[in-house]
């Protein structure tokens, strides 16, 4: 499309002489929107702008909000042309929700494409440099899944990548590099001689890239170690002919591709926090220090060009390189800089001045400098310490203030991007602004939770995230109020507000361009239910739960709540949470729903100890059974343990000695013995109590007697009034009796009132002793001299403890509430068990459906089964741990 004129006639003219179906956004929308920009300028919003608005809509434009992330981004990437900017994030709580890649157009400042599902993860907290571009922007290379390297089509609707390798299982993410063509990539390799392989993603084959022999350094000394030859920060050079690198011990090499040979190899300083070398945008020249020194060396062939001063009054790894048509030396403020600056250094190594500017210092996940050079390269932008942008032009001789602009107080890096157009990045903020003006034409802050409830929300779930064509349509259009967006162009928002609307939106073309949505018209709707009565397919399958209810205002939630709950209510949502995740599942179902057993055993409940046996995996149930009627014999209940023990008697007596104790994982053999016969003792029969107590300790001597066996025989002949043959075989240990069998026996001690006990189990217990667990019940049952004599002997420092208020519990829920969902299951947790331990069991059972079940990777402290089981411990024993 050819527009000469941008008059409204002319463009309506050349949008009604155009072959609709030979629009090509590539080459007609840009034209277009800047022609229409211009109108609009002149003569406002016109019908060519709606006519224009139909068009694109026509062609299937989907509407997009920016607010798609779940938590915080982590990684981030500019294009090469400086038109687009990728920004990830790791993912929330629910590790097969995954995470988010978003693409912005930076000239409009508005996103374009959102690639959402990526399970795993996108990078990990604290290392950035996990996405990079293709250089012809085709190919977007994302390292997710920990050490999983993908591509994906950035502009693509696809959710799952074109190819992917994963060559290392370290959990963490590696260094790689993406070659210009996009088809292959450097990346670690575990199975390679040297750590480091070529991948053709295509085929996934491999090309070794070897470690340097001295030879190759002209009579240089460095021995390989077990780290390998590992490129850290490598970058593919643009012809595709070279990989650059530095390694963990300060060396700066250059590989060439096609042989895999190192080229050259230069000792440099070694750098943790930033790339110790840097290459000009020519690719001629290398910049990076060397013994203090600034080293200006040519990039073919590594030999030096010039050395000068370097800027050895601060922690090198605190100083950042960056070319421009010169090189900047950034020593930012803090890190023990007395003195931020800019050195600024021209290509022949000769140093030219420095500016007086405090540069922020680099901070959080992103990994992205606060200085960023114009694509001309004599311009140049610098986030400062004190929350401004200023902009430079800078020459050999001067250099000149340009302009300072106001910078969001969350941004931790800059980029230059096309169209000089300035992108301020941190974990929550956009914002997209002109350098020569200051012009702000896209800000963003992320990850909002307004007060009021969402819009899709009902009956306590979010509509928007069942909805699949994309993340959730609800967005945060401020920090008070929710909107929706939904891709087909209806949007949901108070009718006060419709006028922002277009600060937010935009019309995503092609996945690649940005167009105005208040160039034409939006559906808008106050309410899910009126927008429901309204909307066609699919957003109407969509909304049909709306149908023909009546937007209310919630009333305000009192929390925490009131209620009757009882420790059987709490009992019952701990069993349901157990049974739902699996007890099959092992170990930990049959550990914790054993453990509950006998914590109804102890309280006097065979009725609940009997629906817990009953819902115990069926190979643990005999013994789980035995230990249960021994306490409940020892709580005063004789007739209901020898009623609960006859229905499993018989089980333990053919199951004796089969490999399934070994795996059960609760004790062995020697604690399955004793509990039969703590079982025996309590219905009075001596004989077949003493043959059960015999195999107890021939296990035991079997297992060489570690404490982790011997104490839970000790137990069992204690509850059974064995006293003599219990302190006989609790002298006999020796050494330091650990936690996992040490503080349940300690806790049955002091809740038996046998200090002396403790004082033998305490007597050789190291300081790692679960040292909290223990002050918490030698406090809780008076022992305050033991405890001080204890903590004195381990060195320990012990702290009284705060005494919670209910109006902390009430403040913590509606911190929770202006969290983002995807980052609740952590702190939802933290307050559930800080209810418990205010016995608010009401609290703990509103808040438990709000905690996840375990997803396919296992269970995890964060669940809600284990955090059932967490304060059901809490409220019937004081404490988190495992009490005999």
């Amino acid at each position: 499309m050819k527009i000469t004129d941008t008059t409204e006639r002319a463009i309506s003219d050349a949008l009604g002489a155009q072959d609709r179906a030979a629009f090509e956004p590539v080459r007609d929308l840009p034209p277009l929107r800047a022609a229409l920009q211009e109108l609009e300028r002149a003569h406002g919003v016109t019908e060519a702008h709606r006519l224009a608005t139909e068009r694109i809509r026509e062609r299937g434009a989907l509407l997009r909000h920016p607010d798609v992330h779940r938590v915080e981004i982590t990684s981030q990437a500019i294009s090469p042309s400086g038109r687009y900017l990728a920004v990830g994030d790791f993912g929330g709580d629910d590790y097969e929700t995954g995470a988010t890649l978003q693409v912005w157009e930076v000239a409009t400042g508005r996103c374009v494409n959102v690639i959402d599902g990526i399970v795993g993860g996108i990078g990990w907290p604290g290392y950035g440099g996990t996405i990079e571009w293709s250089a012809g922007e085709t190919r977007l290379a994302v390292e997710y899944r920990a050490s999983n390297v993908g591509v994906w089509d950035p502009f693509g609707a696809g959710t799952e990548p074109i190819a992917t390798v994963r060559l290392t299982y370290n959990g963490r993410p590696d260094p790689f590099a993406l070659s210009p063509d996009g088809l292959r990539a450097y990346v670690m390799d575990e199975d390679s001689e040297t750590y480091g392989s070529i991948v053709e993603f295509s085929s996934l084959e491999t090309t070794t890239v070897p470690a340097v022999s001295d030879e190759e350094e002209e009579g240089e000394d460095h021995d390989e170690d077990e780290e390998g030859f590992v490129l850290g920060w490598p970058v593919w050079s643009r012809d595709g002919k070279r990989l650059y690198g530095s390694l963990h011990d300060g060396r700066v090499c250059s590989i060439d591709v096609a042989s895999g040979e190192v080229a050259w190899i230069v000792q440099g300083d070694e750098n943790s926090s930033w790339p110790s070398a840097a290459w000009s945008r020519d690719e001629t020249l290398l910049a990076y220090h060397r013994d203090g020194e600034l080293v200006i060396a040519d990039a073919v062939t590594g030999r030096d060009i010039a050395t000068g001063p370097g800027y050895v009054d601060v922690p090198f790894q605190t100083v950042h390189l960056s070319w421009g048509t010169r090189l900047a030396v950034v020593v930012p403020a803090g890190h023990g800089a007395e003195r931020p600056r800019v050195g600024i250094v021209d290509r022949t190594g000769r140093h030219r001045y420095d500016l007086d500017v405090a540069v922020r210092a680099p901070g959080g996940d992103l990994e992205l400098g606060a200085w960023a050079w114009a694509p001309d390269g004599d311009r140049a932008a610098c986030l400062t310490a004190d929350g401004r942008i200023e902009v430079w032009s800078l020459d050999d001789e001067r250099a000149e203030r340009l302009r300072a602009f106001d910078a969001p107080t969350k941004a931790t890096g800059l980029h230059w991007g096309a169209d000089d157009v300035l992108v301020a990045v941190g974990p929550t903020v956009l914002r997209f602004l002109r350098a020569d003006t200051g012009e702000v034409i896209g800000d963003f802050t992320l990850l909002r939770q307004p007060v009021g409830p969402r819009p899709l929300l009902l009956d306590g779930g979010d509509i928007g995230e069942r909805i699949r064509r994309g993340p959730n349509p609800t967005f945060a259009l401020d920090e008070e109020t929710w909107a929706v967006a939904f891709p087909e162009g209806v949007v949901i928002a108070p009718p006060e507000r419709e006028g922002d609307l277009a600060a937010a939106l935009a019309w995503a073309v092609d996945r690649r361009y940005a167009w105005p949505v208040h160039w034409g018209r939006l559906d808008v709707f106050p309410d899910a239910p009126a927008a429901a009565e309204r909307v066609h397919e699919p957003l109407r399958e969509d909304l049909e739960p709306f149908r023909g209810r009546a937007a209310r205002v919630p009333e305000p939630e009192e929390w925490p709540p009131p209620g009757p709950a009882t420790v059987d209510d709490l009992f019952r949502a701990f069993l349901e949470a157990v049974v739902e995740y699996g007890v099959d599942q092992l170990p930990w179902p049959g550990e914790a729903l054993h453990e509950a057993a006998l914590i109804r055993a102890r309280r006097g409940e065979p009725d609940g100890v009997r629906v817990l046996v009953k819902a115990s995996p069926e190979g643990r149930r005999p013994f789980v059974a035995a230990e249960a009627a021994m306490v409940l014999a020892s709580a005063g209940l004789p007739d209901d343990a020898r009623t609960l023990f006859a229905d499993y008697e018989r089980a333990c007596e053919g199951l004796w000695g089969e490999p399934v104790w070994y795996a059960m994982m609760w004790g062995g053999q020697a604690r399955a013995g004793a509990a039969v016969g703590g079982a025996y003792a309590a219905q009075g029969d001596r004989e077949r109590a003493d043959r059960w107590f015999d195999r107890a300790r021939e296990a035991l001597s079997e297992q060489h007697g570690e404490w982790d066996h011997r104490l839970p025989v000790v137990w069992a002949l204690l509850e059974s009034g064995r006293e003599d043959e219990a302190r006989a075989l609790l002298d006999e240990g020796t050494g330091d009796p650990g936690h996992r069998a040490g503080v349940p026996f300690v806790g049955y001690a002091l809740r038996k009132g046998r200090a002396d006990l403790v004082e033998r189990i305490l007597r050789e217990a190291e300081g790692w002793f679960d040292e909290w667990t223990v002050a918490h019940l030698l406090r809780q049952y008076g022992q305050t001299e033991l405890l001080h004599e204890w903590a004195e002997r381990n060195g320990l420092a012990i702290v009284e403890p705060r005494e919670p208020v209910d109006e902390d519990l009430a403040r913590r829920y509606a911190e929770i509430a202006r969290t983002p969902p995807a980052q609740r299951q952590g702190p939802t947790v933290d307050l559930l068990l800080r209810a418990a331990e205010q016995g608010r069991l009401s609290a703990v059972l509103d808040l438990l459906p709000k905690v996840p079940m375990p997803s396919d990777g296992g269970i995890s402290s964060r669940d809600r089964p284990y955090a059932a089981f967490s304060a059901l411990r809490i409220v019937t024993t004081g404490i988190d741990h495992e009490i005999w």
